[in-house]
């Protein structure tokens, strides 16, 4: 047995002693050299000490080992590294890519072989402004020792009050004075300032970007990989983000350059070239494409480009194989084929660069000819397809606005003949697509005018968004397509815009990121030729005027930024860029506009299936809860118009379910409902019938309720108000029938939009239910947002706040007489068929005739009608079109300043609506084909005149039947006058 080794602790304790002694002999004078002389300015003995004995004790420099440096807390790390370039201090920023880094202070040694780097995570303490510095800085400023006027005092004192603690400990004046001021500038702008800034010190320029709101992960990985792509050394560089109230932040970062080493010139390429990615860092996403940045030099604005592209292909290619064209697999094509990429931008370069010079459709045939041979010459058939639809979507594309400056994001109008071979009477007449940070969006319209609303759909995970992605262009064309077929009553056709967000998403930069870019390719500066501002080579060549509405996920928030910008765009007609404003708009769920639809149809319903809600009572199971828009307005409605007869069973929404078979409490519900509260908050004690129950999706049996309340819950009524679209699909349709095969609900009116797919929905119906689909039952919202959008093409918000109170109590009367009015034709249709024909087939029937009568109607007028100010009888219509306030004080305005489009639009959508729901389906269509439109409409609105005042004549006679009398004259008298003028009486 070897003896014990014995240590000598002493011994062990002088040679360490020793050794470190020799290291830092060493070590401390090249530190105090070599490190940024503000290195020792912002950091203390205590701490210069701290960072100097991990140093020597980690061998960084020896040993080119790696030190972290925690605080306790853990809301603070310093990186010790060796290697000084901003390649290494993108490696350390990895590991925290997904931190919220508030603060950070970077500094590189002179000779390249150290980094010393500290990042503060979020959220930081703010000094209290009755702190002693803060005091002491106003002293300072007071005293005229800090460059800030008196009079900003106020606003300098609050911007103190939005720095953290760490921020005064590290104080500097000019540094804060200058933080103060790049927060003045760049307060109420959303585009990233980037300034080159040279000589700021001896020797020094400085690179300063600022950002509202920058992104609170990854940001400054982002900026620091533009900087080690392009080769640029940094000696030392801070970020900091101050906190300036409720939802808005700001950051600022500073990056100082030795002009030794880099001298950028601010008219240089190289300087233009990092201020250009810069400028795109917030709005930028990592999507598996950054190696052509990497390794073939692109900018991020290419490398979005690509990102974009290969999205599209996406939407597109999964119908052919769901698991052949995932996102993964069409960036690895993009990246595997770098020949045929590089080609593909080329003849996108080719095709919109505003500064080609040249005969551009003479190189733009030979790049086309080029790339076509590139991908016909790629062996593998799926990374063919890929490449293929990149190409169709640049050839196809008929405007971007990738070639702007200062762009929040990347946008792009396409020729829906890119859907070939679609039939071309099914093609949308246009298409938007949009591409920003984390997210990618559509919006589809069916019509020239056009409108509808935008809706974010959210995603939480990865799997998520890839099944979102799958079918994102199918669920907005859908959407769309209901929109057109409901927008029937109203000048603007069909149109719905979905923003898809990932689960790294920011929503608010999203939806900014899609609107400011949409806006891109349709605002004209004033005095400019064309029809798109300079920078935009345009293959279009037409104006385009878009109307946008709210949906789900938008914030009234959201709402009055989409059209502030829109205005301080410089949007032709910014008053109707966005309606449901909070202000100069009429906000939907203030008035439950699509509600009080949902419930004239629902009535009409009952009363179809035998039920007179104000007599007898009826019970109703709802998707959708108290906080929700529609959901919301159907429960007060309900229980305003019909008390206790109206018996709500069921109600669920993305937080639980609550279940009660003899009704649930109203005042409850108006209690949650006041509160802007969740279902999963209803009051249990107020549950009465046996079997109910509330529960949340946090319980552990609370989402499968949730998820199943709907099929298993019995009633006379389902109205569905909110949920995902398929909800109820041809997997689980059978799942709503009782099991004696019955279902569970004998009338159902759709609330939300495409909730029950389309083959869902007629098995459904097979099996017994009456279903009045949501291109009928929820389109009052759309007719509102369009009242909304007139008044906004011709009043100022000052005009319309002064009437609006008038505006909206007539506007809720013609939303509900628009309703009943298609509500009654339908049930009336629907009984006189005798069962050969579903509510829904003769809903589509209508919207269909209608709007096709409405073509026929618009293409007349516009061949035959110079102005409608030199045709009374049109100019009465139009004005009947309108709430009376409105037109008794802006009848000029109405018939002179509304664009000519626009008014014959609603002419014709008004004047064919009228005629078939008075008149019931067909009747129309028969006259049109065998007189002209203009005959026939005419002769209709002459006549409809004439019955109205012999109805008034007979009401006013004292006859004893006078009302019977007036009754057959209202139903039948219009098509007999109009038969026998037309000569076919």
């Amino acid at each position: 047995m070897n003896d014990e080794v014995m240590v000598n602790p002493v011994d062990i304790q002088e040679k360490v002693v020793a050794r470190l002694q020799l290291s830092a002999k060493e070590l401390i004078p090249w530190f105090y050299s070599d490190m940024p002389e503000y290195y020792f300015r912002t950091h203390g003995e205590e701490e210069q000490i701290k960072h100097v004995m991990a140093l020597l004790s980690g061998l960084v420099r020896e040993e080119k080992q790696t030190m972290a440096l925690h605080s306790p807390c853990g809301t603070q790390v310093t990186h010790i590294t060796p290697g000084g370039d901003m390649n290494t201090l993108a490696w350390v920023l990895k590991e925290y890519k997904d931190k919220d880094i508030q603060i950070a202070r970077i500094y590189s040694s002179r000779d390249d072989t150290l980094r010393l780097d500290t990042f503060v995570f979020g959220p930081q303490p703010l000094c209290s402004v009755k702190d002693r510095s803060i005091t002491d800085v106003l002293d300072m400023v007071r005293s005229g020792k800090m460059d800030v006027d008196t009079g900003e005092m106020g606003e300098f004192e609050q911007f103190l009050g939005s720095v953290s603690e760490d921020y005064m400990e590290k104080f500097e004046p000019g540094r804060v004075v200058r933080h103060f001021k790049t927060c003045g500038c760049v307060e109420n702008q959303e585009r990233v300032q980037v300034l080159l800034e040279k000589d700021v010190h001896d020797g020094f320029d400085r690179v300063s970007i600022a950002m509202v709101n920058p992104s609170r992960k990854g940001l400054l990985l982002r900026v620091v990989n533009v900087f080690a792509r392009e080769n640029i050394p940094v000696d030392r560089a801070y970020s900091d983000e101050f906190e300036r109230g409720e939802k808005k932040s700001i950051g600022v970062m500073s990056f100082y350059l030795d002009t030794k080493r880099i001298n950028l010139e601010e008219t240089g390429e190289q300087w233009l070239r990092i201020k250009r990615q810069l400028e795109m860092t917030k709005w930028f996403a990592p999507h598996g494409l950054e190696a052509l940045a990497y390794e073939d030099g692109w900018e991020l604005e290419q490398v979005m480009l690509m990102q974009a592209a290969g999205e599209f292909a996406h939407q597109f290619l999964i119908k052919k194989d769901l698991h052949a064209y995932t996102s993964s697999r069409i960036v690895y094509a993009i990246l595997k084929h770098r020949d045929v990429t590089h080609l593909l931008f080329d003849y996108f370069d080719v095709r919109f660069n505003p500064y080609f010079e040249g005969d551009r459709e003479a190189v733009m045939s030979e790049r086309r000819r080029l790339v076509r041979n590139a991908i016909r010459n790629v062996s593998n058939g799926i990374h063919r397809d890929i490449m293929t639809y990149i190409y169709k979507f640049f050839r196809y594309t008929l405007r971007t606005n990738y070639y702007l400056e200062h762009k929040l994001g990347l946008s792009f109008r396409l020729d829906p003949i890119i859907l070939a071979p679609m039939p071309r009477a099914e093609r949308p007449f246009g298409i938007y697509c949009f591409h920003g940070p984390y997210c990618f969006a559509f919006q589809v319209r069916y019509r020239d005018t056009a409108r509808g609303g935008v809706r974010v759909v959210r995603t939480w995970s990865q799997e998520g968004f890839e099944m979102e992605s799958n079918r994102l262009f199918d669920e907005v064309t859908k959407l769309a397509s209901a929109q057109q077929f409901k927008n029937k009553d109203i000048p603007e056709g069909g149109s719905k815009a979905v923003i898809l967000l990932g689960p790294d998403g920011d929503i608010d930069l999203a939806v900014k990121s899609m609107v400011d870019s949409f806006l891109d390719l349709l605002v004209v500066p004033k005095g400019t030729d064309g029809f798109v501002q300079p920078g935009i080579v345009d293959y279009l060549d037409r104006e385009e005027i878009i109307f946008l509405g709210p949906d789900e996920n938008i914030t009234p928030d959201h709402i009055q930024w989409i059209a502030d910008r829109a205005e301080k765009r410089g949007y032709k007609w910014p008053s109707a860029f966005m309606s449901s404003k909070p202000g100069a708009g009429i906000a939907h769920k203030k008035y439950g506009v699509t509600s009080e639809g949902v419930i004239v149809f629902a009535e009409e319903l009952l009363r179809t299936l035998g039920i007179n809600p104000h007599d007898q009572s009826f019970t109703v199971k709802i998707t959708g809860g108290p906080a929700g828009d529609v959901a919301s307005n159907v429960m007060r409605i309900l229980i305003r118009e019909y008390g206790d007869n109206a018996r709500i069973v069921a109600m669920t929404d993305g937080h639980g379910a609550v279940f009660d078979p003899d009704g649930m409490d109203h005042q409850e519900l108006v209690r949650l409902m006041d509160g802007n509260f969740k279902t999963a908050h209803f009051d249990k004690s107020k549950l009465k019938g046996e079997g109910a129950l509330v529960v949340s999706t946090d319980d552990p049996d609370g989402t499968h309720i949730r998820n199943t309340l709907h099929n298993t819950a019995v009633a006379d009524l389902f109205i569905p108000s909110g949920g995902r679209p398929d909800t109820i699909n041809m997997s689980n349709w059978k799942e709503y029938l009782q099991k004696d095969g019955t279902p569970s609900s004998r009338g159902l009116v759709e609330g939300a939009n495409i909730f029950i797919s389309k083959e869902a929905r007629a098995e459904l119906e097979k099996a017994g239910v009456l279903v009045v689909p949501g291109p009928s039952a929820n389109k009052t919202g759309v007719i509102c947002s369009s009242y909304e959008i007139l008044a906004g093409l011709i009043l100022n918000e000052e005009e319309f706040l002064a009437i609006k109170d008038e505006y909206v109590v007539q506007l809720l009367d013609i939303l509900r007489s628009r309703a009943r009015s298609e509500a009654r034709v339908l049930m009336r249709e629907y009984k006189l068929a005798g069962g050969t024909k579903t509510i829904t087939e003769l809903s589509y029937a209508l919207s269909a005739s209608i709007n096709s009568l409405a073509d026929l109607v618009v293409s007349v007028l516009d061949s035959s009608v110079e102005t409608v100010a030199s045709d009374p009888e049109l100019s009465e219509v139009l004005l009947a079109y309108c709430p009376a306030v409105f037109a008794e004080k802006y009848r000029d305005r109405i018939i002179s300043d509304i664009p000519r489009g626009h008014q014959l639009a609603l002419l014709a959508a008004f004047v064919s609506a009228k005629m078939l729901y008075q008149e019931g389906m067909g009747w129309a269509d028969k006259l049109v084909a065998l007189r002209t439109v203009r005959e026939v409409v005419f002769s209709y609105l002459e006549q409809e005149k004439k019955i109205a005042g012999l109805v008034a004549e007979v009401r006013s006679a004292g006859l004893e039947h006078a009302e019977i009398i007036a009754g057959i004259l209202d139903y039948s008298g219009r098509k007999q006058l109009t038969l026998e003028q037309l000569g076919l009486g």
